[in-house]
């Protein structure tokens, strides 16, 4: 990260909670990551290493600030519910309350499993292509299993562990399905972006967006692993944008690279089918993938936790608290306007169920 300009600028030494700031691992336009350790002798129940991604929701611009803060609240949701085993795993979620400094003050820190690098890092020809994409896709399965839309896989968003497997990460755009859509922000890689969501529509919750969106990105990033380059031509990103456009639009063809093995130019080919509708199903492209890696059928994840609610991040718990108050105020409601019909009795037997059904639905 050598003359990089970072998002968020910690001190090394910095304390955190229970942990303290090491050497910075990289940066994003919205966020930067560090390692991290315990402070002292550290807890039997903290790990021994993680990696810390800095947020800045605490001082910004009023609009940058709500944006910034929704992609937090995104990525600590999703992290909080989910358990999968190709998904990063979260420690944590904290808050920084330094007043002394501005910067930093306010902060979401998310406390994150610490890998060894990722995939855009790894020179090529990549070491066992297959048994990555495997993983990769066995990713995308269980995300989209649980009912959430990446949004923005690209080998920088693949994390390589130190037992050689793979997690998916970067979850800030992500997006829980609404039947068959998901409103995800206005922000993706263009390189990895569907033909469909290269100029899509926005609204005020954002764009529509479906699963195929991520089968997509899934087909570009396997033909860049397997053969290196892009699978529609362009010497940059607005040029392979152009390119994805007159394919999508049938006045140019799609010519995958002669070093792409047989074996997967069909999987590719239909990942990178022009119109949502006629791109293979996660499930499907799951198992097409698995056959072709020579791996055994991966199994099912465990079911969705129900989210907790962390103090230590207060726009998150005050989000949860608002909701919880205008629920209980609409069952108190209701209870009013029926005592003027019925008796004592009768009012505290019909309420008392109906309210205790609102709180647990909440827990």
């Amino acid at each position: 990260m050598t003359g990089q300009p970072y998002a968020v600028t910690v001190p090394r030494g910095y304390r955190v909670g229970p942990w303290v700031v090491r050497e910075p691992i990289g940066s994003g336009a919205f966020c930067t990551v560090y390692a991290g350790r315990p402070a002292g002798n550290g807890s039997r129940d903290l790990p021994r290493e993680a990696a810390l991604k800095f947020l800045p929701t605490g001082t910004r611009t009023p609009r940058r600030l709500r944006h910034l803060r929704e992609l937090a609240e995104r990525e600590v949701e999703l992290l909080g519910r989910l358990r999968s085993p190709r998904l990063i795993r979260m420690y944590d979620a904290l808050t920084v309350d330094d007043p002394d400094d501005p910067e930093l003050d306010g902060a979401t820190v998310l406390v994150l499993e610490l890998a060894e690098g990722s995939l855009d890092a790894v020179p090529a020809p990549v070491p066992d292509p297959g048994a990555v994409l495997a993983q990769i896709c066995e990713g995308l399965a269980q995300l989209h299993r649980a009912g959430w839309v990446h949004g923005d896989l690209k080998p920088a968003n693949v994390l390589l562990m130190k037992d050689g497997s793979v997690r998916l990460a970067d979850f800030n755009t992500a997006a829980e399905l609404e039947g068959t859509h998901a409103y995800a922000p206005a922000f993706a890689t263009p390189d990895y972006t569907p033909p469909e969501l290269l100029w899509p529509e926005i609204d005020e919750r954002g764009t529509r967006i479906r699963p195929s969106a991520d089968v997509w990105a899934f087909g570009v990033l396997a033909h860049v692993v397997l053969t290196g380059a892009f699978p529609l031509p362009g010497a940059t990103t607005g040029a392979r944008a152009d390119a994805v456009t007159r394919y999508a639009r049938g006045t140019a063809e799609l010519r995958l690279s002669p070093e792409l093995p047989d074996v997967w130019r069909e999987i590719v080919r239909d990942c990178l089918a022009p119109t949502h509708a006629d791109r293979v199903g996660t499930e499907a492209l799951l198992r097409r993938v698995e056959h072709v890696a020579g791996l055994a059928r991966s199994p099912r994840p465990p079911r969705l936790r129900r989210p907790r609610l962390r103090h230590r991040h207060p726009f998150l718990a005050g989000a949860l608290a608002t909701a919880l108050l205008a629920v209980t105020g609409l069952g108190i409601a209701a209870a009013v306007a029926h005592q003027q019909a019925t008796s004592d009795t009768e009012l505290a037997s019909s309420y008392r169920p109906s309210l205790w059904g609102v709180l647990v639905s909440l827990r």
